[in-house]
C-alpha cells in the first residue's frame, strides 16, 4: 500500500509566531517533524505534502523556507502548501517568492474564523485569481456556515484549480447534516475542485465519537466528489486532540474497505500526485 498524507502540519513554536494558538490549550507546544514520523509509524506514508499552520502573515516565507529544509531530512515531504495573506500589500511580493520555491504546490490563506463575506471581498477574489495566475492552486480552509460564499468564490475564478480541505468542516458533534451535504454536491458540481477527506475527527466530539458517525460524513463527501476528486489527508497533529493518527486512519481504511484496490489506490495516492504533481 502507497499513501500519500496531503495534510500533514508542523509547527515550532519557539520559531514562528501563531496567534490563534491559545496558552495552555492542547496546541501550544511544537510539533516536530520527528513527532510526525512518530504518529504516523503504522501507517505506509511514502509521500507527504506540508500545509501552512496559520501562523502569522510575516512568516509565510520563513515557514516554507523552514519546511523545505525539513524535507532535506525527510524527503518524503514533497510538497508545500504556504501561507500568503491575499490582502496584505505585499501579497503579489510573497507569491513570487513562494512560486521561485520548488516544492511550492499550493497557497492557502484561511477563510473560516472571518467575518460573512470575506472570501468575496474583491481583493480577495483578486488575490486568488493571482494565485492561479502564478501557477498553483488555492486551499479552501472554511467552516460550514462559510459554504454559500465560498462556492460562489469558485464560481468566480473558473479557471483556476482549488482544494477543498477537511470537507468545509461539517458540524458533526451537533449532527447537523443538511445543508452541509447539499453544499457539498452543490461543490462537487464545479469541475475546478478537488476535496480532503480529513479533518473529521476534530469536528465531532473528541472523546465520544463513533466510527459509523464519521463515516457517514466521510461517504457523503466521497459520493459527492467521486473517486477521481478525493484524497486522503490527516491533518496530524490538529488529529491528535480527537485520537491521532492511527484512530483517523483506521477510519479511512474502513471508508475504502469495499471499492476496488484502482479507487483506494486513488483515494490513497493517485490523486494526490496528480493535484500536487509530485
Amino acid at each position: 500500500m502507497h499513501v500519500v498524507d496531503t495534510h500533514a502540519h508542523f509547527w515550532d513554536v519557539d520559531r514562528l509566531h501563531y496567534p490563534w494558538i491559545e496558552p495552555g490549550s492542547p496546541f501550544d507546544r511544537s510539533f516536530h517533524l520527528a513527532d510526525y514520523q512518530r504518529a504516523s509509524a503504522g501507517v505506509p506514508v511514502k509521500r507527504m505534502v506540508f500545509v501552512e499552520c496559520d501562523a502569522h502573515a510575516r512568516c509565510s516565507l520563513d515557514e516554507a523556507r523552514w519546511v523545505a529544509g525539513l524535507a532535506e531530512t525527510d524527503p518524503r515531504i514533497q510538497g508545500i502548501v504556504a501561507r500568503c495573506s491575499l490582502l496584505d500589500d505585499a501579497a503579489g511580493e510573497t507569491l513570487d517568492a513562494l512560486v521561485a520555491m520548488p516544492l511550492v504546490r499550493g497557497v492557502r490563506d484561511n477563510i473560516q474564523n472571518n467575518p460573512p463575506g470575506f472570501a468575496l471581498r474583491d481583493r480577495f477574489v483578486a488575490g486568488v485569481r493571482a494565485v492561479h495566475r502564478h501557477g498553483l492552486h488555492f486551499e479552501l480552509c472554511l467552516k460550514h456556515s462559510q459554504f454559500d460564499e465560498t462556492i460562489e468564490l469558485v464560481r468566480r475564478c473558473p479557471d483556476g484549480a482549488f482544494v477543498l480541505d477537511h470537507c468545509a468542516k461539517p458540524g458533526i458533534a451537533d449532527a447537523m447534516r443538511e445543508p452541509w451535504a447539499t453544499r457539498m454536491r452543490d461543490m462537487a458540481a464545479l469541475p475546478n475542485v478537488v476535496c480532503k477527506i480529513s479533518g473529521l475527527i476534530t469536528e465531532a466530539d473528541w472523546t465520544g465519537w463513533v466510527p459509523d458517525e464519521i463515516l457517514w460524513y466521510a461517504r457523503t463527501a466521497a459520493e459527492a466528489f467521486g473517486h477521481d476528486r478525493i484524497m486522503f489527508g490527516s491533518d496530524w497533529p490538529v488529529s491528535e486532540v480527537a485520537g491521532g493518527y492511527m484512530a483517523w486512519f483506521r477510519l479511512a481504511d474502513a471508508l475504502t474497505a469495499n471499492w476496488s484496490a484502482m479507487d483506494r489506490d486513488k483515494f490513497f495516492r493517485r490523486n494526490a500526485e496528480r493535484v500536487y504533481r509530485l
